[in-house]
């Protein structure tokens, strides 16, 4: 059978008896093939039918210096599979849009969750410097040398993420895009090549992967790419916020307090790329695999000064 033989009209067995799209004397010869084909614009609001598993192994080191200050570091590795591309389905009000190759086949949605985080690590502290009165460093000064040199301190949050995986889309000729009802969703066909490309991440920008590796889809077929890609993800996080305060009491029995902070966001300006363009298989898209533009921000720096009393 041809997509033409799908797409042919033929006599509408339910003309005159139904009500809704099919009210035509003739009908697509593929909306008779359906399960219930008499129905034509009932869907499900927010099917039960999906479900996730997520494995991970946490860890948390905490220290508190006896001079002031505290380190926290936090580690997960983690699993998250999922066959769904939306977990909080239940906040919208409309039908969710799963993009399913085969809707009576879910076990082949089956793959790494789009937010699958297999390793995180982030450390986060606040040092008091151990300089000026009651410190282990010039705890001698004068009263006026001590209001510049004490009360200094650092904090900051180091970041460190693998990226997402990647979901490759497309197939331009895949059974969704035939104009038949139900056809499912589009997904390319992976045809052996290794799609995972080397080199640092500045070296990859042009070709993140090998596109190579995957090609168009056949009328009438589903594509055997998964859901998401088990070895491709786009560039993780690799983010260090710093600040450097000091706080200074003074006044009367030194009841007034001032705080200078000076903060670095993205301290290092190290650059996370935004995923690469996903979209495969389509002669006019000729940035497919290549990365165009940068997700996060570029160093930020901000004073601050506050006045308490």
């Amino acid at each position: 059978m041809t997509v033409a033989d799908l797409k042919a009209s033929v006599p509408n067995p339910f003309y005159g008896l139904v009500q809704g799209q099919l009210t035509q004397p003739t009908v697509q010869a593929a909306q008779l093939l359906l399960p219930f084909p008499q129905f034509s614009d009932v869907s499900i609001a927010e099917p039960n039918d999906r479900d996730t598993i997520y494995h991970s192994f946490q860890m948390k080191i905490q220290k508190r210096f006896s001079h002031g200050g505290t380190v926290l570091a936090s580690y997960t590795i983690s699993k998250l599979i999922s066959d769904t591309n939306n977990e909080i389905n239940w906040l919208g009000d409309a039908a969710p849009s799963w993009g399913d190759t085969d809707a009576y086949n879910l076990h082949n949605e089956r793959s790494l969750d789009g937010f699958d985080v297999p390793q995180r690590f982030v450390l986060a502290y606040v040092v008091d410097l151990p300089f000026g009165k009651g410190k282990k460093y010039a705890s001698g000064l004068s009263p006026v040398a001590n209001k510049v040199v004490g009360g200094w301190g650092i904090d900051g949050i180091l970041t460190l993420q693998r990226g997402f995986p990647l979901n490759i889309g497309g197939g331009s000729n895949a059974l969704c895009n035939a104009g038949i009802p139900n056809g499912g969703g589009c997904r390319p066909t992976r045809i052996g090549s290794e799609a995972e490309t080397s080199g640092s991440t500045s070296a990859r920008l042009a070709q993140w992967f090998n596109t190579s590796a995957f090609t168009d889809t056949t009328a009438l077929t589903r594509g055997n790419n998964s859901r998401t890609s088990p070895v491709l993800r786009q560039d993780g996080e690799k983010n260090m916020d710093f600040a450097l305060f000091k706080n200074t009491k003074f006044g009367p029995d030194e009841r007034l307090g001032l705080e200078f902070r000076a903060e670095f966001f993205n301290f290092f300006n190290h650059p996370q790329f935004s995923a690469p363009n996903t979209s495969c298989c389509s002669s006019s898209n000729s940035s497919f695999g290549q990365v165009t533009g940068q997700y996060n921000l570029p160093r930020l720096i901000q004073f601050g000064l506050r006045l308490t009393f």
